[in-house]
């Protein structure tokens, strides 16, 4: 489409990755996009490298896991030492090659991955242009919107040469903001930016710089205590780092991500003059070397241009409203927090999945008189999940940074107890208190995050299903309304449109449609449920029937005529996963049980195209039920 001839569905402000997976996940569904950036060029920078197992899950279904995890490698160890280094071997080896724990057929992605935000940008941008032959556009910027009921009257402006700028009128469908901390669109919105900053002891210079003669990428090197100053030198892992190098096999990507951290992070500024009236590159670049020279006490370590460099400091805040009417919110323009963790990213990432599909539906007009009621539960489930997250994120920040000493001073003491990653130590008795700590618990990869209690989910599983922390549903704990939906592996196809022989779900899972799950042990249950299935709009669902092990290959209807017309899978659970995960906490039994009906039941479990369980009920009437809520 043409943006200059035709209203384009959905701007979205902000090309980071919550925008640029907010328009892949639109384009998908067939809705237009343009992505505007004030930016002039792609930015910078390793930030936000962690990628969390939850999100590459997502990764998955949107179709751009491949080249993520290709470009991307695992936690490096960290090597702590004094500072400066006295030639000792580390004061505490963080071997983040111990926190991997071994991946599961549920959980197949069960350690994150580390990849730099430049080059996690470029490869989204990349399926943009591939796939759509559509690029950002550098250089717009967002003044202000009006909305009207049926679209959105934007004003921005763009960039005719270095010193004149061209006002534009345009309008849209839909607004999302993606355009951070300071959005223009949630100032505009009127949302309440709740939260506070923590102005003592916390905050850190961070860095991109060149470093000509590192160590490889296996490993990071660090220096000091936060408690005083801290050093800390990560080397970038990327597409262009020999796949991954270490001493013995030098990378091509001399890039490496510094941060410098302490009680006086307002002396370190000033030391290295960075007020915005006194930048020079050079001299910035110079300071730089120098004071990780003094702190390392490695006058050996060579560095080459100076990428860039800022200054953060902790600023914990969270809006009231995720958005109203045609113009929302997501990312750090409605969360912002601290980075301890590795969740701000991810928590975007997962914000543009559960808005992009509803506002999908939405927009093509297939939820008919429900759709504030769908939009809004936007801000409804993603509420509860984000003051979870920052809870979270702001205890692991005062404990790292001991910014409250009666709640921890050192962090390896305050998470122990929850945490899968240890540490091997050659000193532990020169730790510090106030030094940092890498051990994190297991409820950061975020599998727990959940939607139980929300007003388009449905459980008719009995007992009702406990509405828990909507962080910490327990890996263990049966599967209800809400939650993550869970993988399954060797499902033989037995009739349907795919040529393979074999398939998981999350092959299955699709960001364009909601999958029916159908859990029977006769097809003589799929002509009854197909008959409320047909009721969904036309492409919105996709009707996977799962046999339970041992069922013969000959049980599939193999065409029988049924009223829904849409793609309807059938497939074998060889080795049962599929029902041992999603019925852990279900009476099959029971719930097949025929109530006087002749034909045998089911039990049927929707998922949504975010990944999360829309519904679990047993008969078409609850499949109905579902619809209602929001599809009607």
């Amino acid at each position: 489409m043409d943006p200059k001839t035709e209203r384009v569905n959905v701007l979205i402000a902000g090309a980071g990755p919550v925008g640029l997976v907010s328009a892949l996940i639109l384009l998908r569904n067939g809705l237009s996009v343009r992505i505007i950036t004030k930016e002039t060029e792609p930015r910078t920078g390793y930030r936000g490298p962690g990628i969390q197992p939850r999100t590459l899950e997502l990764y998955k279904f949107l179709g751009v896991l491949d080249e993520i995890w290709q470009g991307s490698g695992s936690h490096q160890t960290i090597h702590q030492y004094t500072s400066p280094d006295n030639g000792e071997p580390p004061v505490i080896t963080w071997d983040n090659s111990k926190e991997n724990v071994e991946e599961t057929v549920e959980k197949p992605y069960l350690n994150s991955r580390c990849i730099g935000q430049v080059d996690h940008e470029a490869i989204l941008r990349s399926y943009l242009w591939r796939d759509y032959e559509y690029e950002v556009e550098f250089g717009t910027e967002l003044i202000s919107y009006e909305q009207q009921s049926e679209f959105v009257d934007v004003t921005f402006t763009t960039s005719a040469n270095s010193s004149t700028k061209v006002i534009h009128k345009t309008k849209f469908n839909w607004l999302i903001g993606a355009d951070g901390a300071h959005s223009v669109v949630r100032k505009q919105l009127g949302c309440s930016f709740l939260g506070d900053s923590i102005k003592q002891g916390a905050g850190m210079l961070l860095a991109d710089i060149n470093l000509l003669n590192g160590w490889g990428d296996d490993h990071v090197k660090a220096w000091g205590s936060i408690s005083q100053k801290f050093l800390f030198i990560r080397p970038y892992q990327s597409a262009v780092s020999a796949q991954h190098s270490t001493p013995s096999q030098p990378k091509n990507d001399t890039r490496v991500q510094v941060m410098i951290a302490g009680k006086d992070v307002q002396g370190i500024i000033e030391k290295l003059n960075l007020a915005p009236e006194n930048r020079d590159t050079n001299e910035e670049r110079d300071a730089l070397v120098d004071m990780i020279h003094e702190m390392s006490g490695r006058k050996d370590l060579i560095f080459g241009d100076l990428i860039g460099m800022g200054v953060w400091r902790p600023n914990i805040r969270m809006v009231d409203k995720f958005g109203e009417g045609r113009a929302w919110i997501a990312g750090d323009a409605a969360h912002v927090h601290s980075p301890t963790g590795g969740q701000g990213l991810n928590s975007g990432v997962q914000d543009a999945f559960n808005l992009c599909w509803k506002l999908s539906l939405v927009h093509k007009g297939l939820n008919g008189s429900i759709s504030k009621t769908l939009m809004e539960s936007y801000t409804e489930e993603r509420t509860r999940v984000v003051k979870a997250m920052l809870n979270i994120t702001t205890k692991l920040l005062r404990q790292t940074f001991g910014t409250n000493r009666d709640e921890a001073n050192l962090a390896q003491t305050a998470v122990n107890a929850t945490s899968t990653s240890s540490a091997t130590s050659n000193a532990t008795d020169k730790a510090e208190p106030g030094g940092v700590s890498f051990i994190r618990g297991f409820e950061l990869r975020m599998f727990g995050i959940n939607y139980r209690g929300s007003s388009i989910v449905l459980d008719e599983v009995e007992p009702p299903a406990e509405v828990l922390d909507p962080y910490k549903v327990s890996p263990d704990a049966p599967v209800r309304g809400g939650d993550r939906a869970p993988e399954a592996v060797e499902l033989k196809i037995l009739h349907g449109s795919s040529s393979r022989t074999t398939t998981t779900l999350f092959e299955i899972f699709d960001t364009t449609k909601h999958t029916a799950l159908v859990f029977a042990r006769s097809p003589l249950a799929v002509p009854e449920l197909s008959r409320t299935l047909a009721k969904y709009p036309h492409g919105t669902m996709r009707v996977v029937v799962v046999y339970p092990q041992g069922s013969s290959d000959s049980i599939a209807i193999s065409g029988r005529k049924t009223d829904f017309e849409g793609d309807v899978l059938e497939v074998l659970d060889t080795k049962d996963y599929a029902y041992g995960s999603y019925l852990r906490g279900v009476d099959f039994e029971r719930a097949i049980e025929s109530d006087g009906i002749e034909q045998p039941g089911a039990v049927i479990i929707i998922v949504r195209p975010d990944g999360h369980i829309g519904a679990i009920v047993k008969n078409g009437e609850g499949v109905d039920r579902y619809r209602q809520r929001v599809f009607l």
